[in-house]
């Protein structure tokens, strides 16, 4: 039968373990709460949930310490008590607060010994994986006088005697009580070490420890020979005397921390009268190590992040040059802990406030605002809004080609949220081959409107002769050195070269200085419109090197590239001398060329000298 409460206890841990359980269990059923010095509940009226079930603050819970309960409920942990009338059991179903159930246990300052029976489900429970806080207190600190009562630290060294040993590693001997002139002190000796549990204990999420303070205590010391894992958190200071204040140790899987006095947990407020409470939990680093600690136990030591949002503007504005944008952020963060608020406007300045703050934008630009909060365990998050900051005017510069005419010409200065128009007008005998906007050729246009998007806009315009006209690209100037895809300005216009370079080796047929290099399925094609349309095309082709035979083709688009239409029938490349191919194309009006290798393979194909002969 106890082969089987046993594997029943090991199966229910497996699988809480694997819902990974957040509750914390404060123990009420040594007497916690006897005497008038004495409130080591959350909240004495309700349990074992303490009410109200959605506290507003601390004070809502009436124990003496609730500020500890009431910061584990923020970080989202289930905060309750094991009344008077519960049962420590472990693996034990009918339980409803087995202790398989929590993540935590923690026994603030009890006053009457644990059973046996209660001892062995407290080591099984941190054997498992549990997390065990064990907060002592002074010596002659018993509060209760009823059978059995006792000090505190004769309890948890009772408590850590199982089986004829100590796996815990650790004892507590009488310190400085009351009237003691030594019962109040503090204390920095936190140990240096770089473990683990150090780290998570010291340097944890809710702050690093650097001081605290103890109100009559008792001392722990901790022996290595019983367990190999127990260390040292805190160190006393008092001249004199050798013990710890805080240790911790693993039993198992299961985590362990013991402090030797309950006042730095007390947080001085509690609605039962006749009680006189130390108020220490709020003070020096006292709050950020119980808070470290039980996250420690946990297995959950990452603080919480803020929540952030930006309530004004409520979405990107648009604004012109020396307006203002009236920022206001939000923030909350579900432990409550501290936040401090920044903003970062974009253009260098900065402001340390949650809002409302106003900020002008002197400079035409897009700018990012950036809101942030932190929390005081170091955790931020921000929100950002794109602002849009619209010149109050803008210049239009235009320029034309040999034989046309651009009006207005020059630069024209126009108010913002207002237009021009250019009229682009061809001398007898030319045509327009092509309209360049802020170096995006938009084909042969006759006229252009301009609305203020940036602070100056350049508009371009090509002519061609009206007849007879022809176009011949070289491919001798400009500099293109990878296959990536990418533009290249060369004497005709812009071409676009994918999969292609402009290759100038000895390996490279051309005529001149360089020619087209294409691999793979590589594309060579004009970025803008040939205005007189194409009778024939001609375009010279040679092999790369000693790389095999490629086949390309020639396509056209009369809609500026919307649409391309094969010209002539496939080629096939197998000579390293250039050859030069001819498409008839009889095709009038705006036109644009493409070449295309077809066959896909690694094998490299040069062109050059690529002719246009027009109406």
């Amino acid at each position: 039968m106890r082969a089987f409460r046993v594997l029943f206890a090991l199966l229910l841990a497996v699988a809480l373990g694997a819902q990974t359980p957040k509750k914390v269990l404060f123990d009420h059923t040594r007497h916690e709460e006897a005497g008038t010095s004495a409130e080591w509940v959350i909240c004495s009226a309700s349990e074992p949930n303490p009410s109200p079930t959605a506290p507003a603050s601390e004070a809502d819970w009436n124990g003496g310490i609730s500020a500890w309960a009431f910061d584990l409920y923020k970080a989202g942990y289930t905060v309750q008590t094991l009344p008077p009338t519960g049962r420590v059991t472990y693996g034990d179903a009918t339980n409803a607060q087995d202790l398989a159930n929590y993540a935590v246990y923690i026994i603030p300052e009890p006053y009457l010994k644990f059973t046996a029976t209660e001892k062995q489900a407290i080591l099984t429970f941190v054997q498992n994986g549990g997390g065990l806080f064990m907060v002592c207190n002074h010596p002659g600190a018993i509060r209760y006088s009823g059978t059995g009562g006792t000090d505190a630290y004769t309890v948890f060294n009772d408590l850590v005697a199982v089986n004829g040993g100590n796996p815990f590693g650790f004892t507590f001997v009488p310190g400085h009580g009351p009237g003691d002139a030594l019962a109040n002190t503090t204390s920095t000796a936190f140990t240096t070490s770089t473990s683990p549990a150090a780290q998570a204990i010291i340097h944890g999420a809710y702050g690093g420890l650097g001081l605290m303070d103890f109100h009559s205590y008792s001392y722990l010391n901790f022996y290595t020979t019983q367990n190999p894992n127990v260390q040292e958190i805190l160190h006393t200071q008092i001249s004199g005397d050798t013990g710890s204040f805080i240790v911790t140790c693993t039993v198992g899987s299961g985590r362990v921390v013991a402090i030797s006095d309950s006042s730095p947990s007390d947080d001085g407020t509690t609605t039962t009268s006749g009680k006189s409470l130390h108020t220490s939990y709020s003070i020096n680093s006292n709050r950020a190590f119980f808070l470290n600690a039980t996250s420690y136990l946990a297995g959950t030591t990452s603080a919480p992040t803020p929540s952030v949002s930006i309530v004004s503007p409520a979405s990107n504005p648009t604004i012109l040059a020396g307006g203002s944008v009236s920022f206001q952020g939000s923030a909350s963060i579900s432990d409550g802990s501290a936040l401090t608020y920044s903003w970062s406007f974009g253009d260098g300045s900065t402001a340390a406030v949650l809002g409302p703050v106003s900020h002008t934008y002197t400079t035409a630009g897009t700018y990012t605002a950036t809101f942030t909060a932190t929390s005081n365990q170091g955790k931020s998050a921000s929100a950002s809004r794109t602002v849009t900051v619209s010149p109050a005017s803008f210049t239009l510069t235009a320029s034309a080609g040999t034989g046309g005419i651009i009006s207005p010409a020059g630069a024209v200065s126009v108010a913002n949220g207002g237009s021009q128009t250019f009229t682009i007008t061809p001398a007898t005998g030319y045509v327009i081959s092509s309209v360049t906007v802020d170096g995006v050729n938009q084909g042969a246009l006759s006229s252009y409107t301009f609305s203020n998007v940036t602070a100056s806009h350049t508009i371009a315009a090509a002519f061609a002769a009206s007849a007879g006209s022809s176009l011949k690209e070289t491919f001798d100037t400009g500099t293109k050195t990878a296959y990536a895809t990418g533009t290249v300005a060369l004497a005709t216009g812009t071409w676009t070269l994918n999969d292609a370079l402009l290759g100038n080796t000895t390996s490279d047929p051309k005529v001149g200085t360089q020619s087209v290099r294409t691999r793979n399925s590589g594309k060579v094609t004009m970025a803008f419109n040939f205005a007189t349309g194409a009778k024939t095309v001609s375009v010279k082709h040679a092999k790369y090197g000693t790389d095999g035979n490629s086949t390309w083709g020639l396509w056209y688009s009369t809609n500026s590239g919307s649409i391309w239409t094969q010209a002539g029938s496939t080629v096939t490349t197998s000579s390293t001398t250039l050859a030069t191919a001819t498409f008839t194309v009889n095709v009038a009006g705006a036109i644009r060329f493409e070449l295309r290798k077809t066959d896909g393979s690694a094998n490299r194909v040069n062109f050059d000298d690529f002719q246009i002969a027009g109406y």
